[in-house]
Protein backbone atom coordinates (compact mmCIF):
# COMPACT_ATOMS: atom_id res chain seq x y z
CA UNK A 1 0.00 0.00 0.00
CA UNK A 2 1.35 3.37 -0.77
CA UNK A 3 2.82 5.14 2.03
CA UNK A 4 0.83 7.81 3.67
CA UNK A 5 2.10 11.70 4.16
CA UNK A 6 2.43 11.16 7.37
CA UNK A 7 4.55 8.22 7.29
CA UNK A 8 6.82 9.90 5.56
CA UNK A 9 6.89 12.81 7.69
CA UNK A 10 7.32 11.20 10.80
CA UNK A 11 10.81 9.25 8.69
CA UNK A 12 11.89 12.81 7.67
CA UNK A 13 11.88 14.04 10.80
CA UNK A 14 12.76 11.28 13.32
CA UNK A 15 15.71 9.93 10.90
CA UNK A 16 16.92 13.21 9.62
CA UNK A 17 17.66 13.94 5.67
CA UNK A 18 17.49 10.54 3.94
CA UNK A 19 18.76 9.09 0.78
CA UNK A 20 15.98 10.08 -2.19
CA UNK A 21 13.70 7.72 -3.37
CA UNK A 22 11.75 7.70 -6.43
CA UNK A 23 8.64 7.55 -4.92
CA UNK A 24 9.49 10.88 -3.13
CA UNK A 25 10.80 12.92 -5.85
CA UNK A 26 7.63 11.88 -7.94
CA UNK A 27 4.30 13.20 -7.49
CA UNK A 28 2.46 11.43 -4.61
CA UNK A 29 0.87 8.36 -6.11
CA UNK A 30 -3.38 9.08 -6.36
CA UNK A 31 -5.02 8.23 -2.83
CA UNK A 32 -5.24 4.65 -2.32
CA UNK A 33 -9.39 3.50 -0.28
CA UNK A 34 -8.23 2.39 2.85
CA UNK A 35 -10.33 1.40 6.32
CA UNK A 36 -9.73 3.41 9.02
CA UNK A 37 -7.66 2.04 11.99
CA UNK A 38 -6.49 3.03 15.17
CA UNK A 39 -2.78 3.69 15.25
CA UNK A 40 -0.43 5.54 13.47
CA UNK A 41 -0.24 5.61 9.67
CA UNK A 42 1.59 6.26 7.97
CA UNK A 43 15.94 39.49 -22.63
CA UNK A 44 18.38 41.26 -24.39
CA UNK A 45 19.83 44.76 -24.00
CA UNK A 46 18.15 47.36 -25.60
CA UNK A 47 19.72 50.51 -26.77
CA UNK A 48 17.76 54.12 -25.49
CA UNK A 49 16.73 54.23 -29.16
CA UNK A 50 15.56 50.84 -29.23
CA UNK A 51 13.12 51.40 -26.23
CA UNK A 52 12.29 54.17 -27.94
CA UNK A 53 10.88 52.36 -31.03
CA UNK A 54 8.91 49.95 -29.20
CA UNK A 55 7.36 52.25 -27.14
CA UNK A 56 6.54 54.11 -30.20
CA UNK A 57 4.63 51.09 -31.42
CA UNK A 58 3.21 50.24 -28.27
CA UNK A 59 1.44 52.77 -28.50
CA UNK A 60 0.20 52.76 -31.94
CA UNK A 61 -0.78 49.84 -31.11
CA UNK A 62 -2.80 50.40 -27.83
CA UNK A 63 -5.19 52.72 -29.96
CA UNK A 64 -6.28 49.20 -31.89
CA UNK A 65 -6.36 46.32 -29.23
CA UNK A 66 -4.07 44.87 -26.17
CA UNK A 67 -4.87 41.01 -26.06
CA UNK A 68 -4.62 39.35 -22.83
CA UNK A 69 -1.61 37.09 -21.90
CA UNK A 70 -4.09 34.63 -20.62
CA UNK A 71 -7.44 35.15 -22.14
CA UNK A 72 -10.37 33.13 -20.00
CA UNK A 73 -10.73 30.09 -21.20
CA UNK A 74 -14.33 28.94 -22.24
CA UNK A 75 -14.18 25.93 -19.80
CA UNK A 76 -14.64 28.03 -17.36
CA UNK A 77 -17.96 29.18 -17.69
CA UNK A 78 -20.67 27.92 -15.59
CA UNK A 79 -19.99 23.88 -15.04
CA UNK A 80 -22.17 21.59 -17.63
CA UNK A 81 -20.52 18.64 -16.41
CA UNK A 82 -17.67 17.04 -18.01
CA UNK A 83 -18.33 18.80 -21.25
CA UNK A 84 -16.06 21.42 -19.75
CA UNK A 85 -13.08 18.59 -19.45
CA UNK A 86 -13.98 17.84 -23.29
CA UNK A 87 -13.98 21.07 -24.27
CA UNK A 88 -10.55 21.65 -22.28
CA UNK A 89 -8.99 18.38 -24.68
CA UNK A 90 -10.42 20.05 -27.72
CA UNK A 91 -8.32 23.38 -26.88
CA UNK A 92 -5.42 21.58 -25.49
CA UNK A 93 -5.00 19.26 -28.68
CA UNK A 94 -4.90 22.50 -30.67
CA UNK A 95 -1.60 24.19 -28.58
CA UNK A 96 2.02 23.53 -30.59
CA UNK A 97 4.01 20.89 -29.56
CA UNK A 98 6.01 22.32 -26.27
CA UNK A 99 10.02 22.94 -26.70
CA UNK A 100 12.79 22.71 -24.33
CA UNK A 101 15.99 21.27 -23.20
CA UNK A 102 14.96 20.06 -20.07
CA UNK A 103 11.48 19.73 -18.15
CA UNK A 104 11.46 21.13 -14.42
CA UNK A 105 9.17 20.26 -11.86
CA UNK A 106 8.61 22.26 -9.09
CA UNK A 107 6.82 20.67 -6.33
CA UNK A 108 5.33 21.94 -2.82
CA UNK A 109 3.79 19.59 -0.42
CA UNK A 110 2.10 20.29 2.60
CA UNK A 111 -0.20 18.84 4.99
CA UNK A 112 -1.54 19.81 8.43
CA UNK A 113 -1.02 17.63 11.46
CA UNK A 114 -2.08 18.73 14.95
CA UNK A 115 0.78 19.07 17.69
CA UNK A 116 1.00 20.11 21.66
CA UNK A 117 2.78 22.53 23.72
CA UNK A 118 2.63 22.62 27.58
CA UNK A 119 -0.90 20.60 27.18
CA UNK A 120 -2.38 23.39 24.66
CA UNK A 121 -3.42 21.42 21.17
CA UNK A 122 -2.74 23.09 18.07
CA UNK A 123 -2.62 22.93 14.55
CA UNK A 124 0.95 23.35 12.91
CA UNK A 125 1.90 22.46 8.67
CA UNK A 126 4.51 20.47 7.40
CA UNK A 127 5.84 21.46 4.30
CA UNK A 128 8.32 20.13 1.92
CA UNK A 129 9.76 21.35 -1.82
CA UNK A 130 11.57 19.06 -4.18
CA UNK A 131 12.60 19.91 -7.93
CA UNK A 132 12.94 17.77 -10.70
CA UNK A 133 15.10 18.59 -14.13
CA UNK A 134 14.07 16.21 -16.32
CA UNK A 135 16.46 16.70 -19.65
CA UNK A 136 14.68 15.75 -23.30
CA UNK A 137 18.08 14.41 -24.28
CA UNK A 138 18.78 11.92 -21.76
CA UNK A 139 22.50 11.57 -22.12
CA UNK A 140 22.00 15.21 -20.11
CA UNK A 141 21.76 15.20 -16.33
CA UNK A 142 18.78 14.42 -14.38
CA UNK A 143 18.88 16.90 -11.23
CA UNK A 144 16.80 16.16 -8.04
CA UNK A 145 16.48 18.79 -5.48
CA UNK A 146 15.09 18.06 -1.54
CA UNK A 147 15.17 19.12 1.69
CA UNK A 148 13.96 18.11 4.82
CA UNK A 149 10.60 19.47 5.92
CA UNK A 150 9.69 22.63 7.64
CA UNK A 151 7.38 22.71 10.57
CA UNK A 152 5.43 26.29 11.72
CA UNK A 153 1.78 27.15 13.77
CA UNK A 154 -0.61 26.50 10.57
CA UNK A 155 -1.95 30.56 11.88
CA UNK A 156 -1.85 33.40 13.86
CA UNK A 157 -3.91 31.88 16.12
CA UNK A 158 -1.75 28.58 16.60
CA UNK A 159 1.17 30.71 16.38
CA UNK A 160 0.00 32.66 19.81
CA UNK A 161 -0.11 29.27 21.45
CA UNK A 162 2.60 28.23 20.77
CA UNK A 163 4.00 31.34 21.97
CA UNK A 164 2.26 31.58 24.89
CA UNK A 165 3.56 28.16 25.95
CA UNK A 166 7.46 29.54 25.17
CA UNK A 167 7.73 29.34 21.57
CA UNK A 168 9.65 25.69 22.16
CA UNK A 169 12.10 24.35 19.75
CA UNK A 170 10.18 20.77 20.02
CA UNK A 171 6.55 20.16 20.32
CA UNK A 172 4.80 16.60 20.33
CA UNK A 173 2.64 15.10 18.04
CA UNK A 174 -0.75 14.90 18.83
CA UNK A 175 -1.74 10.74 17.62
CA UNK A 176 -4.79 8.75 18.35
CA UNK A 177 -5.22 6.92 21.56
CA UNK A 178 -2.84 3.60 21.65
CA UNK A 179 -0.20 4.61 19.23
CA UNK A 180 2.92 4.29 19.76
CA UNK A 181 5.57 6.48 20.81
CA UNK A 182 7.90 6.26 18.81
CA UNK A 183 5.40 6.34 16.06
CA UNK A 184 4.17 9.54 17.49
CA UNK A 185 7.38 12.01 17.96
CA UNK A 186 8.18 14.83 19.17
CA UNK A 187 8.73 17.46 16.40
CA UNK A 188 11.03 20.76 15.92
CA UNK A 189 9.33 23.57 14.82
CA UNK A 190 11.42 25.30 11.54
CA UNK A 191 10.26 27.98 9.63
CA UNK A 192 12.57 27.09 6.91
CA UNK A 193 13.49 24.02 5.49
CA UNK A 194 17.02 22.39 6.31
CA UNK A 195 19.74 19.54 5.33
CA UNK A 196 19.17 20.37 1.57
CA UNK A 197 20.17 17.69 -0.92
CA UNK A 198 20.52 17.19 -4.81
CA UNK A 199 21.40 14.12 -6.88
CA UNK A 200 22.77 14.75 -10.46
CA UNK A 201 23.10 11.42 -12.75
CA UNK A 202 24.01 11.09 -16.44
CA UNK A 203 20.61 9.15 -16.94
CA UNK A 204 17.16 8.39 -15.64
CA UNK A 205 17.43 5.23 -15.42
CA UNK A 206 19.82 4.53 -12.27
CA UNK A 207 21.53 5.88 -9.37
CA UNK A 208 19.39 7.81 -6.70
CA UNK A 209 17.40 10.13 -9.07
CA UNK A 210 16.05 6.68 -11.26
CA UNK A 211 12.39 6.59 -12.56
CA UNK A 212 11.66 10.72 -11.65
CA UNK A 213 8.42 9.95 -13.37
CA UNK A 214 6.84 6.92 -11.02
CA UNK A 215 6.06 3.85 -12.82
CA UNK A 216 6.84 5.74 -16.36
CA UNK A 217 9.91 6.15 -18.18
CA UNK A 218 10.79 9.94 -19.80
CA UNK A 219 10.59 7.33 -23.23
CA UNK A 220 7.09 5.90 -22.67
CA UNK A 221 5.44 9.19 -21.62
CA UNK A 222 6.97 11.21 -24.81
CA UNK A 223 5.89 8.33 -26.89
CA UNK A 224 2.35 8.04 -25.39
CA UNK A 225 -0.53 8.05 -28.13
CA UNK A 226 -2.27 11.36 -29.54
CA UNK A 227 -5.68 9.27 -30.27
CA UNK A 228 -8.04 8.00 -27.95
CA UNK A 229 -8.06 4.50 -29.31
CA UNK A 230 -3.97 4.20 -29.01
CA UNK A 231 -4.47 5.41 -25.71
CA UNK A 232 -6.66 2.89 -24.28
CA UNK A 233 -4.79 0.06 -26.14
CA UNK A 234 -1.52 1.50 -23.58
CA UNK A 235 -3.42 1.38 -20.41
CA UNK A 236 -4.73 -2.08 -21.09
CA UNK A 237 -1.18 -3.36 -22.42
CA UNK A 238 0.24 -1.59 -18.98
CA UNK A 239 -2.56 -3.19 -16.97
CA UNK A 240 -1.93 -7.23 -18.34
CA UNK A 241 1.70 -6.73 -17.73
CA UNK A 242 1.77 -5.26 -14.16
CA UNK A 243 -1.46 -8.51 -13.82
CA UNK A 244 0.91 -11.01 -15.52
CA UNK A 245 3.82 -9.78 -13.70
CA UNK A 246 2.75 -9.11 -9.95
CA UNK A 247 -0.83 -10.56 -9.60
CA UNK A 248 -2.39 -7.04 -8.77
CA UNK A 249 -5.63 -6.92 -8.29
CA UNK A 250 -6.29 -3.69 -9.71
CA UNK A 251 -9.14 -4.20 -12.23
CA UNK A 252 -8.71 -2.16 -15.85
CA UNK A 253 -11.73 0.29 -15.14
CA UNK A 254 -9.22 1.83 -12.00
CA UNK A 255 -6.34 1.13 -14.31
CA UNK A 256 -8.08 4.14 -16.63
CA UNK A 257 -8.81 6.15 -13.81
CA UNK A 258 -5.57 6.20 -12.47
CA UNK A 259 -4.47 8.20 -15.74
CA UNK A 260 -5.12 11.33 -14.11
CA UNK A 261 -1.88 10.81 -12.78
CA UNK A 262 -0.29 11.11 -16.47
CA UNK A 263 -1.47 14.93 -15.95
CA UNK A 264 1.41 15.97 -14.13
CA UNK A 265 4.18 14.22 -16.62
CA UNK A 266 5.33 15.95 -19.57
CA UNK A 267 3.00 14.57 -22.06
CA UNK A 268 2.61 15.92 -25.66
CA UNK A 269 -0.43 18.26 -26.05
CA UNK A 270 -1.63 15.57 -28.34
CA UNK A 271 -1.62 12.52 -25.56
CA UNK A 272 -2.59 14.64 -23.15
CA UNK A 273 -5.97 15.89 -24.85
CA UNK A 274 -6.87 12.29 -25.32
CA UNK A 275 -6.17 11.79 -21.60
CA UNK A 276 -8.66 13.87 -20.66
CA UNK A 277 -11.28 12.94 -23.13
CA UNK A 278 -11.03 9.60 -21.41
CA UNK A 279 -11.24 10.92 -18.50
CA UNK A 280 -14.39 12.83 -18.91
CA UNK A 281 -16.24 9.48 -20.31
CA UNK A 282 -15.79 7.72 -17.18
CA UNK A 283 -18.18 7.39 -14.60
CA UNK A 284 -15.91 8.40 -11.75
CA UNK A 285 -14.82 11.81 -13.33
CA UNK A 286 -16.77 14.61 -12.07
CA UNK A 287 -15.89 18.28 -13.01
CA UNK A 288 -16.96 20.67 -10.01
CA UNK A 289 -16.32 24.01 -12.18
CA UNK A 290 -14.17 26.93 -11.51
CA UNK A 291 -12.11 26.72 -8.50
CA UNK A 292 -8.66 28.56 -7.19
CA UNK A 293 -5.68 26.89 -6.18
CA UNK A 294 -3.81 27.32 -2.97
CA UNK A 295 -1.81 30.01 -5.39
CA UNK A 296 -4.68 31.64 -5.92
CA UNK A 297 -4.08 30.69 -9.81
CA UNK A 298 -7.52 30.25 -11.80
CA UNK A 299 -8.44 26.57 -12.69
CA UNK A 300 -10.98 23.79 -12.99
CA UNK A 301 -11.60 21.93 -10.37
CA UNK A 302 -12.21 17.81 -10.70
CA UNK A 303 -12.77 14.95 -8.56
CA UNK A 304 -11.27 11.57 -10.46
CA UNK A 305 -12.43 9.66 -7.66
CA UNK A 306 -16.32 10.14 -7.92
CA UNK A 307 -18.20 7.68 -5.30
CA UNK A 308 -15.13 6.51 -3.72
CA UNK A 309 -14.58 6.55 0.40
CA UNK A 310 -11.22 7.58 1.83
CA UNK A 311 -10.16 8.33 5.47
CA UNK A 312 -7.38 9.66 7.56
CA UNK A 313 -6.21 10.19 11.22
CA UNK A 314 -5.79 13.72 12.69
CA UNK A 315 -5.53 14.50 16.19
CA UNK A 316 -7.07 11.97 18.05
CA UNK A 317 -9.59 11.02 15.41
CA UNK A 318 -8.66 8.43 13.48
CA UNK A 319 -11.74 8.09 11.14
CA UNK A 320 -12.20 11.63 9.23
CA UNK A 321 -13.68 11.39 6.13
CA UNK A 322 -11.39 13.22 3.07
CA UNK A 323 -12.59 14.89 -0.16
CA UNK A 324 -9.72 15.10 -3.01
CA UNK A 325 -10.03 17.51 -5.86
CA UNK A 326 -7.90 17.92 -8.88
CA UNK A 327 -7.25 21.65 -10.12
CA UNK A 328 -6.45 21.57 -14.05
CA UNK A 329 -5.09 24.65 -16.19
CA UNK A 330 -7.72 26.22 -18.00
CA UNK A 331 -5.05 26.91 -21.03
CA UNK A 332 -3.02 23.37 -20.69
CA UNK A 333 -4.46 21.11 -18.96
CA UNK A 334 -1.90 20.19 -16.93
CA UNK A 335 -2.14 19.76 -12.92
CA UNK A 336 -2.08 23.11 -10.82
CA UNK A 337 -2.52 21.22 -7.67
CA UNK A 338 -3.99 18.41 -5.54
CA UNK A 339 -5.89 19.34 -2.61
CA UNK A 340 -7.41 17.38 0.01
CA UNK A 341 -10.18 18.98 2.70
CA UNK A 342 -11.84 17.13 5.59
CA UNK A 343 -14.97 15.82 4.66
CA UNK A 344 -16.39 16.22 8.35
CA UNK A 345 -15.26 18.50 11.88
CA UNK A 346 -13.22 16.72 14.16
CA UNK A 347 -11.12 18.92 17.46
CA UNK A 348 -9.37 21.27 15.93
CA UNK A 349 -10.38 20.87 12.41
CA UNK A 350 -13.28 22.19 10.42
CA UNK A 351 -15.41 20.82 7.40
CA UNK A 352 -13.74 21.58 4.26
CA UNK A 353 -10.42 22.90 5.89
CA UNK A 354 -7.74 22.00 3.25
CA UNK A 355 -5.71 19.56 5.46
CA UNK A 356 -3.43 18.14 2.19
CA UNK A 357 -1.86 20.04 -0.68
CA UNK A 358 0.24 19.42 -3.40
CA UNK A 359 1.09 22.25 -5.66
CA UNK A 360 3.07 22.57 -9.16
CA UNK A 361 4.63 26.41 -8.99
CA UNK A 362 4.88 28.48 -12.19
CA UNK A 363 7.99 27.28 -13.28
CA UNK A 364 7.31 23.83 -13.71
CA UNK A 365 7.43 23.24 -17.64
CA UNK A 366 9.86 23.07 -20.66
CA UNK A 367 12.62 25.59 -20.16
CA UNK A 368 15.91 25.67 -22.19
CA UNK A 369 17.58 26.35 -18.94
CA UNK A 370 20.03 23.88 -17.55
CA UNK A 371 20.53 22.89 -14.04
CA UNK A 372 23.73 24.02 -12.06
CA UNK A 373 24.30 22.13 -8.67
CA UNK A 374 22.99 23.99 -6.02
CA UNK A 375 26.12 25.37 -3.54
CA UNK A 376 23.84 25.46 -0.48
CA UNK A 377 22.87 21.74 -0.93
CA UNK A 378 25.21 18.27 0.04
CA UNK A 379 25.36 16.18 -3.15
CA UNK A 380 24.15 12.52 -2.62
Amino acid sequence: MTRSVEDRLRDAFSAGAELVRPESLGPVADPVKIRARRGFRGSPVLTAAAVAAVLAVVALVTNVIIPSARVAPPVLAPSDGNEALRRLAAQVARLPDERGAYWRRSLVRDSLIRVQAGGRAFNAVVSSRTELWLPRDLKDPVQTQSGEPSLRPATAADERVWRAEGSPDKVQRVCTPGTKAADCPKLPIRVESEDCQYTREVAPDHGPGAQPLGPYTPAEIWALPADDKGVRAWLRARWESSRAKTGTARTLEETMAGSAGLLATPLTPGARAAILRLLADLPTTSVRGPAEDPLGRSGLAVDFDKGSAYFREFGTDDEVTEDHTTILDPLTGEILAKVTKAGESTVGLAKGQTVDSEVWTSVTGWTDDRPKPPGDCRRL
